[in-house]
């Protein structure tokens, strides 16, 4: 028992050692800026559950994604303010709700044995990879997404397991909200009782087809009940379809690759260090009993499908992102797991007491390190740290709403309008004159500007903010 708690200690603490830094800066990628500014309008009034809305210019109604995600993030507005903290709390959150979500898959498919206490190493190798990391500290909907997915899974595969339809209905409703967080992305669970048939021919697969049955049928009833109950769900996921889904099937929206292979190629790279390490104790066994018995397992073949059918239906899209990827990973590291962890659990069973000693001592001190340092780190910048200064300068004398005049350029630099709307609700237009007037500090400002505005003295870095004269006069 004791050597159970320090291994979840040492695993807690790479945790929070690759999360926490990072997450108590300022600064993230454009994509979550963007859903932390549509779930704060959410919550301040601005936009409904149903029409979400991001800046006055730029999406008033924003339907480039189903809404869920914004709608359970603007709870977290209500509750926690509108500091930038509280988008950071919901990632987290999304993060420990899903390495809940890999150590009870794990411990579902192991209950009969003692490989159920080495879930630890999953959540390890889980948030080793780099895209997981990554994703957590920039508040993507991939989080949301994967939460949904893996509890989805878990509850088809426990109603597969104890012959319980009741589990079918919870397992229907996540795959629902997964849809609903980022469309059909989030409906591949719907293929596990196939996949759970044909791997353990359950009773010969027509029990498993019957099952399969009932989930789709539970979960078009889901569908039919939410558009019956609130009429303008409806609306939005057509909206949706018509400006984001279709046009990126057509590659039409934000095309990022040319290979529709490039996602593959992405998830092999990420998932560098589970292959090396199964190809090693792979090897190894091969040297030492000259068979490839530990590539037979049902449980990794499972999650390998479950995996892939996640992951394959993004290269339909030259709309392509690493972290698409985010959802799928789990399942690709439970696959791994049923190969590689029998071997970690009889090398750490012949550790002895003194080596498990040292690595609590060490776990501690590097846990004590990490929350030292992530401490002197609050309040810093992780990216953008010129802009954000100044739009925090910005939004102080600008008051909240504001369609702030400016260039081209300007207007066009996503992650400004994003820090805008998210920090000081300020939106940005290049077509008309307004009150206020942003432009470029470097650049050269023209005659006809300095006749009809003065510039506001605001100590930016980047920035020139100008007010228009007669502003001034009155």
């Amino acid at each position: 028992m004791k050597t159970k708690i320090t291994f979840w200690i040492l695993t807690i603490t790479v945790f929070i050692g690759l999360l926490l830094p990072a997450l108590v800066q300022d600064g993230m990628f454009l994509d979550g800026v963007t859903y932390s500014a549509i779930s704060k309008n959410m919550a301040n009034g601005f936009g409904t559950f149903w029409n979400p809305h991001y800046t006055k210019t730029l999406y008033a109604s924003f339907y480039e994604h189903p809404p869920f995600v914004f709608i359970i993030q603007s709870f977290f507005f209500k509750v926690f303010g509108d500091g930038i903290y509280t988008e950071r709390i919901y990632s987290l959150l999304t993060a420990i709700l899903t390495s809940t979500g890999i150590v009870l898959s794990w411990r579902l498919f192991n209950r009969n044995n003692d490989l159920k206490d080495y879930s630890w190493i999953l959540i390890l190798l889980w948030i080793s990879i780099p895209i997981i990391p990554w994703s957590y500290k920039n508040n993507i909907l991939e989080n949301t997404v994967g939460v949904f997915t893996i509890f989805s899974v878990y509850f088809i595969s426990k109603s597969l397991i104890e012959n319980r339809i009741v589990y079918l209905f919870l397992g229907s409703l996540f795959i629902v909200m997964a849809f609903l967080s980022k469309g059909f992305v989030g409906l591949f669970p719907v293929v596990v009782p196939l996949i759970f048939g044909i791997v353990f021919k359950f009773k010969k697969q027509r029990k498993a087809m019957l099952f399969g049955i009932y989930l789709v049928v539970l979960s078009i009833s889901l569908f039919y009940l939410l558009f019956a109950l609130f009429p303008e769900s409806k609306r939005n996921i057509i909206a949706y379809f018509e400006q984001q889904l279709l046009p990126a099937l057509n590659n039409q929206r934000e095309v990022t690759t040319n290979n529709r292979f490039s996602i593959m190629i992405d998830l092999i790279i990420e998932l560098t260090v589970p292959i090396v390490l199964l190809i090693y104790i792979t090897i190894y066994n091969w040297r030492k009993t000259r068979n490839l018995k530990l590539l037979n397992s049902k449980e990794s073949l499972f999650f390998l499908l479950v995996a892939i059918s996640a992951s394959l239906p993004l290269m339909v899209s030259l709309k392509q992102g690493k972290f698409y990827l985010a959802p799928s990973i789990p399942f690709y590291i439970l696959s791994i797991g049923f190969l590689i962890i029998p071997y970690f659990k009889a090398i750490i069973e012949k550790w002895s007491n003194t080596t498990v000693l040292w690595i609590k001592r060490i776990t501690y001190l590097a846990l004590s390190f990490i929350i030292l340092f992530s401490v002197l780190r609050f309040g810093e910048f992780s990216r953008d740290e010129e802009k954000l200064k100044d739009v925090y300068v910005i939004t102080q004398f600008i008051p909240e709403g504001t369609i702030i005049g400016t260039s081209r350029a300007l207007y066009e630099d996503w992650t400004l309008d994003a820090y805008l709307s998210r920090i000081g609700y300020l939106s940005l237009d290049r077509d008309h004159q307004h009150e206020f007037l942003l432009l470029e500090k470097n650049n050269a400002i023209e005659a006809q500007i300095l006749e009809e505005y003065e510039e506001m003295d605001l100590s930016l870095i980047k920035y020139k903010v100008f007010t228009k004269k007669n502003t001034l006069e009155d």
